[in-house]
């Protein structure tokens, strides 16, 4: 007995549509500045500025990175949140709002939006390793001097689960009517081994 596969038509796969995007590189903060400086080959890779590494032995890559030079979230977010989280969730707040305005939501199309099936999604390795380290300074001098966020702020989903949670309380959601708005939060998590994938 033979059985044949039906052929999968183009209208039968599920689609994803992309609203928007936002980007936050040492080689642009917009998607087109990103992506020109890709087909450059502008490099984002400069001395570490972020932090006194004179002391590291004098091996030079360990003096590199590619940091964020001229990084500002003051008009993404709120400035009593911005004192409180690493930059890292920093850049995945104001990349994910700046998605959502590059999309053009406006408060009509996100009334007709079927909010169950919207989510954010955030590609992450890690959480925020600055409040671990500085956790681990504290409590060197005391337990009660240690971060009550450091657990949590350290977790892969962080970055997702605040640009959910901000897009709820934010000044943002109020003028594009987010209250509602019931999103899935993903994470993909990769490890240093790409091939095996």
């Amino acid at each position: 007995m033979a059985y044949a596969m039906k052929a999968e038509t183009p209208s039968d796969r599920r689609r994803v549509v992309v609203t928007g995007m936002g980007v936050e590189t040492p080689i642009g903060q917009n998607p087109d500045e990103f992506y020109n400086n890709l087909l450059e080959g502008v490099s984002g890779i400069t001395e570490i500025e972020a932090f006194d590494c004179s002391n590291y032995p004098t091996f030079e890559l360990q003096r590199i990175a590619g940091e964020i030079k001229s990084f500002s979230a003051d008009e993404w977010v709120a400035p009593k949140l911005s004192k409180r989280l690493d930059k890292f969730m920093l850049y995945m707040l104001t990349a994910g709002k700046k998605a959502l305005v590059d999309g053009g939501l406006t408060e009509g199309q996100m009334e007709e939006i079927d909010k169950s099936r919207c989510g954010v999604l955030i590609g992450s390795g890690i959480g925020g390793m600055k409040v671990v380290s500085d956790s681990i300074e504290a409590l060197r001098v005391s337990p009660r001097k240690m971060n009550p966020f450091c657990v949590p702020f350290a977790s892969t989903n962080i970055g997702s689960s605040l640009l959910a949670i901000d897009l709820v309380s934010s000044n943002l959601s109020s003028s594009l009517n987010l209250q509602h708005l019931k999103a899935i939060n993903m994470i993909f998590v990769t490890d240093y081994f790409p091939a095996k994938h």
